[in-house]
């Protein structure tokens, strides 16, 4: 779940992991229209139409502002000391009077200052955070979650049950408050448990889930201390 290339984010599966995080975990974000900059919030993205919402905060002249449809616009945001940055396309503007809801196309790249695509959560230990799958003979089993993303996840198992790095499993993700939610991951790597030579963490990537179930783990996410 960490980039070792430039600060950019350019995969498609990394933007739009990298939007749902941003939606359910970071929220505000400031549009600058030329120089005029407007605070708003970011809703799920949409990746079948390939497009999120931005709702502003409070009523915005778009006379002052100059912006039509098909204009380039810039979203900055932060979180603690993550700061993200992107350009992307006005694809609608709608509700024009108190509030309104600009449609924006995804962009083709988001700058950051940190490597780590999205924030990992660290829940190893405690209760009610583990996967179910087949991972090995077809048995389907449960393993206990180390840590957890928009973009993936990690997850405890014995040295005697190691999966073999590239290859895909679906799972099922159990978390505390929520249904559990169906995902098909990739495996990037096996690394030690820190502390126990006994168990190996599985690191992962998502690569395959239905909008409705990221976007349940993605509220999910946003809801951890």
């Amino acid at each position: 779940m960490s980039d070792s290339g430039p600060m950019w984010l350019t995969r498609d599966d990394d933007v739009v992991s990298h939007l749902y995080f941003a939606a359910a975990e970071v929220g505000k974000a400031i549009m600058e229209v030329g120089a005029v900059h407007v605070p708003g919030s970011l809703s799920f993205p949409n990746p079948e139409q390939k497009t999120f919402s931005f709702f502003t905060h409070g009523e915005v002249d778009l006379k002052v502002a100059s912006v039509k449809e098909g204009d380039v616009v810039c979203f900055r945001y932060e979180q603690g000391e993550s700061t993200y940055s992107f350009l992307s396309e006005i694809d609608q503007i709608s509700e024009q009077q108190t509030r309104c809801r600009w449609r924006v196309c995804f962009p083709q790249a988001i700058e950051r200052n940190q490597r780590r695509l999205v924030r990992r959560h660290r829940v190893f230990g405690r209760p009610g955070f583990h996967l179910n799958s087949e991972l090995l003979g077809g048995i389907r089993e449960q393993y206990e979650l180390y840590d957890v993303a928009a973009a993936g996840l990690s997850f405890v198992v014995s040295t005697a049950k190691l999966p073999a790095v590239g290859g895909e499993i679906s799972v099922s993700v159990h978390l505390p408050g929520c249904d559990p939610i169906a995902m098909r991951m990739e495996i990037r790597n096996i690394r030690p448990l820190p502390g126990d030579t006994a168990r190996k963490l599985v690191g992962c990537r998502f690569t395959e889930a239905h909008p409705s179930d990221r976007e349940a783990l993605s509220r999910a996410l946003g809801s951890l201390a």
